[in-house]
Parts: C-alpha cells; sequence; structure tokens
C-alpha cells in the first residue's frame, strides 16, 4: 500500500478488485456511456477511485460502474476514513426553470402524498431539513418552504432519494427544466441573484455518512446525484495503465507492480484551490509526475 499524509487525512493508494467495491448511487446514462467509449480505447486510468475503510465509493461510481460493464478485473482506489469530519457529505440540489406558479410544485408533489409547507426564512428551512431527512425544501427567491411526505411513502433515506427521482421526473414531463447544482449554490448571494423569477431551487433529503454505509452495504443503491463528497486531500495522476487492469495476475503481483510505478513518480502538493484540466479543485491536491531525468553527465 502507498500511503500519503496530508495535514488532515491519511491517503492510502492501492489496487482492488472491481468485484470488491461498492457502489452506491445509479448511473446517469448519459455519463457512463462517455465513459465506456473512453475506457475502451484509453491507456490510463487518470485518477483513482475514492472509497472509504469499508471499501464504499465516495467518488467514482460511474467508473466503477463502467468497469464492471468492460469486465476490468482491477481498480486503483484511494482509501480513506469517511467518519473523519475532515470528510465531508454534501448534497447536489436541484434547480428547476420554466417554473410558472409555485402551485405546480404543490399539485405534483400531492401526487405523492406529499405536502407543501411555507416556513419563515432559510434558517428556519435549515433546521427543518437537518432535523428530517425525509424532507424536501422549496427556495423561490425570498419564498421558502418545505415538502412534507408521509412515513409509510419515504420509509428510509433511499426512499427519499427514489420519491425526488420521481418527483423530478414529473416536473420534467410538465415542462420543468432540471439541473443539478452543489449544495451551497443556494447560499451564494451572486448565484440567486442570478435567478429568475421562474427559477426554483430544490433542497434534497440531507442524509447522513451512516446511512449511506448502511445502503452501500445492503447494496441498496441511492438515485443518480445523491451525494456530494468533499475529501479534503486527494491524489491526482496516477496514470495507472488499463492492461494492467485487465490482466488475469494476482492481486499481491498487481499491487507490487502498482507500488513501483508510484516510487517511481515525483510528487507535487498543491494547496485548494486549483484548476486542473478545466476542473476546479477545492481540497489539498498530491499530484503524481514522471521524474525527470538526471542532467549530470560523467
Amino acid at each position: 500500500m502507498f500511503t500519503i499524509q496530508s495535514e488532515s487525512l491519511r491517503l492510502e493508494l492501492e489496487i482492488l478488485p472491481v468485484a470488491s467495491v461498492f457502489t452506491h448511487e445509479r448511473l446517469l446514462a448519459p455519463i457512463a456511456d462517455r465513459l465506456t467509449l473512453e475506457f475502451r480505447s484509453t491507456p490510463f486510468l487518470d485518477n483513482p477511485v475514492i472509497v472509504d475503510q469499508n471499501l464504499i465509493v465516495l467518488d467514482g461510481n460511474h467508473r466503477v460502474h463502467v468497469f464492471r460493464r468492460l469486465q476490468f478485473k482491477y481498480i486503483a482506489v484511494c482509501r480513506i476514513d469517511y467518519m473523519r469530519e475532515e470528510a465531508r457529505l454534501r448534497y447536489w440540489f436541484r434547480l428547476l426553470a420554466n417554473v410558472k406558479s409555485i402551485d405546480l410544485l404543490k399539485r405534483i408533489s400531492e401526487e405523492f402524498r406529499g405536502r407543501f409547507q411555507y416556513v419563515r426564512d432559510k434558517a428556519a428551512l435549515e433546521k427543518i431539513m437537518a432535523e428530517n431527512f425525509t424532507c424536501c425544501g422549496v427556495q423561490h427567491g425570498e419564498v421558502f418552504g418545505v415538502l412534507v411526505f408521509d412515513q409509510d411513502v419515504v420509509e428510509d433515506a433511499v426512499s427519499a432519494y427514489d420519491l425526488l427521482e420521481k418527483l423530478q421526473n414529473r416536473l420534467v414531463e410538465e415542462g420543468i427544466a432540471v439541473e443539478y447544482i452543489p449544495c451551497q449554490y443556494a447560499h451564494q448571494g451572486e448565484f440567486c441573484q442570478c435567478l429568475t423569477e421562474e427559477h426554483v431551487i430544490l433542497w434534497t433529503p440531507q442524509i447522513t455518512k451512516e446511512m449511506v454505509v448502511e445502503a452501500a452495504k445492503q447494496e441498496r443503491l441511492f438515485a443518480p446525484k445523491t451525494t456530494r463528497h468533499l475529501i479534503p486531500a486527494r491524489p491526482l495522476h496516477i496514470n495507472t495503465p488499463t492492461s494492467w487492469l485487465r490482466e488475469e495476475v494476482p492481486l499481491e503481483v498487481i499491487n507490487q507492480r502498482f507500488m513501483e510505478h508510484l516510487r517511481a513518480k515525483e510528487i507535487r502538493r498543491l494547496g485548494p484551490g486549483q484548476v486542473i484540466n478545466g476542473r476546479y479543485y477545492e481540497e489539498e491536491l498530491f499530484v503524481f509526475y514522471d521524474k525527470k531525468p538526471s542532467s549530470f553527465k560523467e
């Protein structure tokens, strides 16, 4: 195992059988199809999948699904302690566009035995959401509300997101556009000021890490875009040859090869706030790169 110690987290890099890790969300077909085409021909797995100590996938669900689809034997992972406070569980909210009236949301929620209740302000909504994982929040300009569902409709965390998926599918049928946004956008003034009267932010159920772990152990999958994990540090550009990950060789052999591969590289440590290959990273990064050949001559 190749280890990196960040300021707040221990990162453990290794190769594992694809069959040994547990995904916790269903696929978004367009992403899965794109990655399938990519991994049919790409020579490297650029970045490892992030898993917890129970081998539950926290970041990289689509890659794991695609590796199984393409019958890869192994996958490179970075194992972390999920239960540490520094590894934060956040959510993907839904941005609804073309909402002519909030009455549409009320009517559709009633189809699923839900009821809409206005709340005083954003602080009151945050309190309700933190105390009850079975409800959804509604933010329409400076108006706030909550969608509450009967207990026999929403029994647990997985069914809460199953219901959310049905709700958003019905909204799409009514001509509503649905976009996934990080939950913090609902609190950013600059973002909210750009919204029109026909935009509504739907706050998704605020589940816990324990709920994620329990569902994954039971092999019950959440709806797509349920969790958004903020890992305080992550490794990048390990560039593991995909040909290795297809080989019928013992796990010990592939891991020994993987360790030698990583030790032959150098690591550049970068602070949060970097943009690499067009993606913004909030976390600390440990970027692997090939050592430059020595220019010293006898």
